[in-house]
């Protein structure tokens, strides 16, 4: 049960922008020198150097995960004022994951610290040389291969905390999944080489997995109750009265989908980084594995179906997304159905993957099209265009049957010259929307009485308005920050959830049509405001 916590602002563009720290293009000054550290499979005999792995976890929408780790050898006696060694460990698998991170490299013995981690893909950097008390020091010995375990990065309002895990001292089944070629290396178990036990101080693992950061895949339940996938194993919970929960899984890996299920064993099916499969037992608060059987390994990105056309899971690997089947989760036999691509582009940039589901089939995408669309009865798959043949930015299904989608000429134009579309026949057909304001942003969201609501606006300033004339009219409703999603639900309330993209994340809900909204969760630490201000 998530703690009650006290009011917190409601827009969070507004308040102080969390940074993970300063962008600084120089990694050294003059006086250090920096090595990029070797793979430990392409080491010489009797190199002199040892396999050195970590992961780090971070429960931030402002990162996709970190992409290198620097850390520096601390100077032995006798060695003070030598220069400075650092060195570079890259990342492993990284369309295998989202928010976790795996560092392998060969570094030569002695004491070292950890340095900094970078985000090369949104340009943030956090030190970690100043403030790294929490994690202290590590040893590594020759001819000894040394496991440290998983680090924890998560927000404190405006600024990051980062220590150790407890719940995951080895990194032995992260390198089943992600690198089993550098698995023998630590065959003779793990080496845990800090120089001390994780300090008494240390709560950063139990401070993120009360406050676990998104709501990815937020979806309705037949019984009104709500449910979305989160960071650190989560799934956030709603009950019919408004009440937030936490149901987790045994591990701390991101979750990125949940659906319901109609499973003698599963009420809920919830996919994440990793290979992640989890199911929740009926009348339990627990999510606990489910075999993946022959699925190969990737990222599981969305899950949809039901228990008489079969489940159907997107997996991520190597810049593109396949979609398997299997007609029954307990076989663990998976069949591929489609492929698409989501490479990068020089001109548009990467290619995104979208895919929706209702009773009777599922929809998959990615920006260039076409729209492939299975219809469960018959197993039969149909092409469709993309709405005027344009490129896709979002794609929405609204709960009432419809569909909405954002297009975009590409290469950087958007926004002002977007379009947004509505279908009611499942992407056969598009009609264009003509929206109340210049900047689009998202798609339009239908709610279950026909109300059209649309976020949008202008440079620094967003609006929520609503039409209930399938959008030949627009109502300006309040003051809104763009960025969010909308759910609305049958009892005709409205639930929205943002990304967290400035390490504030919020679940809000209005119960007047989107006119007035209130905060039912949040991660905003009011205490620890109130000591920063102290």
């Amino acid at each position: 049960m998530h703690a009650p916590m006290p009011p917190a602002p409601r827009n969070y563009q507004h308040m102080v922008r969390m940074i993970l720290l300063l962008a600084i293009s120089l990694l050294l000054g003059a006086c250090q020198s920096t090595t990029t550290a070797r793979d430990p499979l392409t080491l010489p005999t009797n190199s002199g150097l040892s396999a050195v792995v970590v992961s780090i976890t971070a429960n931030t929408g402002e990162i996709r995960g970190f992409t290198r780790l620097s850390v520096h050898r601390l100077p032995a006696p006798g060695e003070e004022g030598q220069v400075a060694q650092y060195f570079l460990l890259e990342r492993q698998g990284e369309d295998m994951s989202r928010d976790t991170a795996l560092f392998i490299g060969a570094m030569p013995p002695g004491r070292y610290a950890f340095s900094r981690l970078d985000d090369d893909r949104t340009s943030k950097h956090l030190w970690l040389r100043e403030n790294g008390k929490l994690l202290g020091e590590f040893t590594v010995e020759a001819g000894t291969a040394l496991d440290l375990g998983r680090l924890i990065v998560t927000p404190v309002n405006n600024k990051v905390v980062f220590g150790r895990s407890v719940r995951v001292a080895s990194n032995r089944a992260l390198l089943e999944r992600l690198s089993p070629a550098h698995l023998p290396l630590f065959a003779a178990g793990p080496v845990i080489g800090w120089g001390r036990e994780r300090s008494d101080g240390d709560k950063v693992e139990e401070y993120a997995l009360a406050r676990p950061v998104g709501a990815a895949c937020p979806t309705e339940l037949p019984n009104g109750a709500v449910v979305a996938a989160s960071r650190l194993g989560t799934v956030h919970y709603r009950s019919v009265e408004g009440n937030w929960r936490a149901l987790r899984g045994p591990a701390i890996d991101s979750l990125l989908c949940v659906i319901p299920a109609d499973l003698p064993n599963a009420e809920l099916l919830v996919v994440g980084e990793f290979g992640t499969l989890l199911r929740k037992p009926p009348n339990e608060d627990r999510l606990v594995p489910v075999e993946t059987g022959n699925l190969p390994p990737g990222n599981l990105i969305r899950i949809a179906g039901n228990r008489k056309a079969g489940w159907y899971i997107a997996l991520e690997h190597n810049k593109q997304v396949t979609l398997f089947h299997t007609p029954d989760l307990a076989s663990g036999k998976w069949a591929p159905l489609q492929t698409l691509d989501i490479g990068f582009d020089l001109w548009h940039g990467k290619n995104q993957f979208f895919m929706w589901s209702d009773a009777q089939g599922l929809g998959v995408a990615n920006t260039v099209g076409p729209i492939h669309r299975l219809d469960y009865a018959s197993g039969t798959w149909t092409r469709h265009d993309t709405p005027g043949k344009a490129r896709l930015t979002a794609v929405s299904a609204d709960p009432a049957g419809s569909m909405s989608a954002l297009t975009s000429p590409g290469g950087g134009f958007g926004g002002v010259f977007a379009d947004v579309w509505i279908s009611n026949d499942k992407a056969l057909s598009w009609q264009p929307v003509t929206m109340p304001f210049k900047i689009k942003t998202a798609p339009v969201q239908r709610a279950w009485d026909g109300a059209m609501y649309a976020a949008g606006g202008g440079i620094g300033k967003g609006e929520l308005q609503v039409s209930k004339d399938q959008g030949k009219t627009w109502t300006l409703l309040t003051e809104y920050e763009l960025g969010r999603e909308l759910l609305p639900l049958r009892s005709g309330k409205l639930l929205d959830f943002n990304f967290a993209q400035f390490g504030f994340f919020s679940i809000g809900s209005s119960a007047d049509g989107g006119k007035t909204w209130v905060t039912e969760y949040h991660n905003f630490d009011h205490q620890a405001y109130e000591a920063g201000k102290r």
